[in-house]
């Protein structure tokens, strides 16, 4: 896992990259998943994700508006999709959250050019991503996209203890020097989870 430093120097080169590229006429390529798409569905793994926003620079979570919109929607997500939400933390900039997804059959669905693929939580990520977008950022004045096209993601195997993880998530803004303790932090909270 990657810490802060080193995932902040990581969305500066991708920033600087994409740019870059658009300045040389290259259309910006797009970050392939590190697991392979069925992974995406599993019920047996925690998934810690992390998504920053378009323009980090301008940190749109520090308008409440955005933020509360951005965690009702986190919220509604989980409860529309069954998910386990460990935790999340919603950072001027930047989501991470840790979630399961439930025990069920496997749908799939025909998502034309990358073929019949299992829905998982990719999915639920990117129309939560799009509503977001629409719903949230442009209705409080926001223009273009919101969020990142990709992000980082990491499965936590069912052998692993998730507390690290959740340490990490919650204890983001402390590292960051917003807050003393994770708990006076509004949008850093457990959900499903313990410590």
């Amino acid at each position: 896992m990657l810490s802060d430093d080193e995932y902040d120097d990581y969305c500066k080169l991708i920033a600087r990259l994409k740019c870059e590229q658009q300045t040389s006429g290259q259309q910006p390529q797009r970050k392939r998943n590190r697991l392979p798409m069925e992974a995406y569905a599993a019920s047996d793994c925690d998934f810690f994700m992390t998504i920053c926003a378009h323009d980090r620079a301008a940190a749109p979570f520090l308008r409440k508006p955005i933020a509360d919109g951005v965690i009702e929607s986190l919220l509604w997500t989980k409860r529309s999709n069954d998910w386990t939400l460990h935790c999340y933390c919603l950072m001027p900039d930047h989501l991470h959250f840790i979630a399961r997804l439930p025990d069920s059959d496997v749908a799939y669905f025909d998502a034309g050019g990358r073929g019949v693929v299992p829905k998982g939580i990719l999915d639920h990520v990117g129309h939560f991503k799009k509503f977001t977008t629409t719903q949230v950022w442009w209705k409080h004045g926001g223009r273009d996209e919101l969020w990142q096209r990709s992000g980082y993601d990491h499965a936590i195997n069912y052998n692993q203890s998730l507390e690290p993880a959740v340490r990490y998530v919650l204890n983001n803004p402390v590292r960051k020097g917003l807050v003393q303790d994770w708990r006076d932090y509004p949008y850093s909270k457990l959900v499903d989870a313990e410590l």
